[in-house]
C-alpha cells in the first residue's frame, strides 16, 4: 500500500506467481491437517467457476482505477504542483481507508441513507420472475459492477498517487514538442503516456498482488459467488483444505492478470536477484491463509508482520542503492578516510533516516492489514496492538449486521481513525526519508 519507491518487477512473474501458489499451498497443507479426500472432493469443483466471475470483477476494477487515476493525476500535471501535491495526497487517504469501512459503509449509505432495498446490491436474492434481455443484462452487469465499484475505490487512490510521483521520472518534452510543430491535442499520447505506460504497467502488476485480498473482504460483504467468498468462508471456518485449493487458484489468476498486463507496450530493466523474486510474491495472501493454522496468537502477528516486511523490502532496498549511488564514498576513500570516517561523515546519517521513514511506512501497512485480518478473521487478532480500533469492522453476525447497517458511525469513525494514524505514519515517512537527487 502506497508503495513509494519504483520497483520494477522480476523475469517471468507469471510463472513465479503461479509457482509461489503452488508452494505456499503445499506448505500450508504440510502443515495443517492432512485430509487428502477432503481436498478433491466434489464440492471443490465449483471453484473455477468462481474465479471467472472474480477475474472479471478484479479487470473491471483495475480498469476504472487506471482511468479514473490517469485522469485525476495528468489533470493535475497541467495544472501545476499544488494541484499534483493534492491529488497525490488525496490518493493516498483513499489507499489508507480500510476496504471494510468502504464496502459497509457503501452498503449503509446504500440502504439507510437513500432507503434502497438490499436486493438492489445483491441480484441474486431478486425473485425470479419472465423478464426482458435488457432486465437480464442489466441485472449481470450490476451483480459485477457492485463489487468492482467497491475494489476500485483502494487500487483508485494507488493509481492517483502513482501517476503523480511517477511523473517525475519522465523527460519533460513540452519544449521540444512545441519547437517540432506537433499539435497540443498529440502531447498527451506523444509525452505522457508513452513515457509512464511502462512504470504503470509494474505498478498495476503490483496492484494484481494486493487486489485478490481486497477482493476476499468485498465479495464476503457482498455475498458475491467468486473467488473471494469462497476464500472468506474458508479462512473465517479454519477449512484448510479450502485456502488449500484457494491460493492455488489465486495464484494463476494473478499470473493471468500479470500476464496479460505484459502484453502492454514498453518495456522496463526487469530485476535480478533473490529479493524482488521474495518480495514480488502475494505474501498477504498466503498471510491471511496462514491465519487458519492452529497457531497461537503471537505467531499470527509475527506471520502478518514478516510478510509486510518482506512485500515492502525490495522498494527500499532499490531506493537505498539509488541514493547510496550518488554519495561520495568513492571520492572520501581516494583522500584517504577510513571505512568508519566515511560511515559517520557520508552514510549514517542518510541510513538512519531510511531506516525511520521504513519502520513508519512499516507501522502504516501493518495497521491497515490489521484491519483486514480483524474484519475477516477477529479470532485470530485478539491480541494485536490496535485491535480495539478495529472492533467495529469485525461482522460476525447477522445482529452485527443489522446493527451495522441501522448506525455506520462506529464503522465510519473506526475506519477514518485507521486511515488517519496510517495516513500520517506514511507522511512522516515521506518527511524524514531521504530523496535521491
Amino acid at each position: 500500500m502506497n508503495a513509494q519507491h519504483f520497483s520494477s518487477p522480476p523475469r517471468w512473474l507469471p510463472l513465479r506467481l503461479l509457482l509461489g501458489g503452488v508452494l505456499a499451498a503445499a506448505l500450508l497443507w504440510l502443515c495443517g491437517p492432512r485430509d487428502w479426500d477432503a481436498l478433491v472432493a466434489g464440492r471443490f469443483t465449483g471453484l473455477l467457476e468462481r474465479c471467472g466471475s472474480s477475474l472479471i470483477v478484479i479487470a473491471i476494477a483495475l480498469l476504472l482505477a487506471l482511468c479514473i487515476g490517469l485522469a485525476a493525476g495528468l489533470l493535475a500535471r497541467r495544472l501545476g504542483a499544488w494541484a499534483e501535491w493534492c491529488v497525490a495526497f488525496f490518493g493516498r487517504l483513499l489507499a489508507c481507508v480500510p476496504i471494510a469501512a468502504v464496502a459497509w459503509g457503501f452498503i449503509g449509505i446504500w440502504i439507510g441513507h437513500f432507503g434502497w432495498p438490499v436486493e438492489t446490491l445483491l441480484p441474486l436474492l431478486l425473485p425470479e420472475a419472465p423478464q426482458a434481455w435488457q432486465t437480464t443484462l442489466a441485472r449481470t452487469l450490476w451483480e459485477f459492477l457492485a463489487p468492482a465499484l467497491l475494489l476500485a475505490v483502494p487500487l483508485t487512490g494507488e493509481i492517483m498517487h502513482c501517476v503523480v510521483t511517477d511523473a517525475g521520472a519522465t523527460v519533460d518534452l513540452d519544449f521540444s514538442l512545441r519547437a517540432r510543430g506537433v499539435p497540443r491535442r498529440e502531447w498527451l499520447w506523444r509525452h505522457h503516456l508513452r513515457q509512464m505506460l511502462p512504470l504503470l504497467r509494474a505498478r498495476m502488476q503490483w496492484l494484481c498482488l494486493i487486489a485478490p485480498v481486497y477482493l476476499i473482504i468485498v465479495e464476503d460483504v457482498l455475498r458475491f459467488m467468486g473467488w473471494g467468498g469462497w476464500m472468506a468462508e474458508a479462512i473465517r471456518n479454519g477449512h484448510v483444505n479450502g485456502v488449500v485449493l484457494g491460493l492455488i487458484t489465486g495464484g494463476g489468476m494473478m499470473a493471468l492478470l500479470c500476464a496479460a498486463l505484459s502484453l502492454l507496450p514498453g518495456k522496463l530493466r526487469a530485476q535480478v536477484g533473490l529479493l524482488p523474486a521474495w518480495s514480488w510474491q502475494p505474501w498477504m495472501l498466503w498471510a491471511l491463509g496462514g491465519m487458519t493454522l492452529p497457531l497461537d496468537s503471537s505467531m499470527h502477528w509475527l506471520l502478518l508482520w514478516l510478510a509486510v516486511l518482506i512485500s515492502s523490502s525490495t522498494c527500499w532496498s532499490h531506493a537505498w542503492q539509488k541514493i547510496a549511488a550518488q554519495l561520495p564514498t568513492d571520492a572520501a576513500r581516494s583522500l584517504g578516510a577510513t571505512d568508519t570516517e566515511i560511515w559517520r561523515a557520508h552514510l549514517a546519517c542518510v541510513q538512519g533516516r531510511l531506516l525511520v521513514a521504513w519502520i513508519s511506512v512499516v507501522f502504516a501497512q501493518t495497521l491497515l492489514w490489521i484491519a483486514v485480518v480483524h474484519a475477516l478473521h477477529p479470532a485470530s487478532v485478539t491480541h494485536y496492538p490496535f485491535t480495539a480500533w478495529c472492533g467495529p469492522l469485525a461482522v460476525r453476525s447477522m445482529q452485527d449486521a443489522a446493527q451495522t447497517l441501522a448506525d455506520p458511525t462506529a464503522l465510519l469513525q473506526a475506519g477514518g481513525g485507521i486511515a488517519l494514524a496510517a495516513l500520517c505514519l506514511i507522511q512522516v515517512s515521506r518527511i524524514i526519508q531521504p530523496r535521491p537527487l
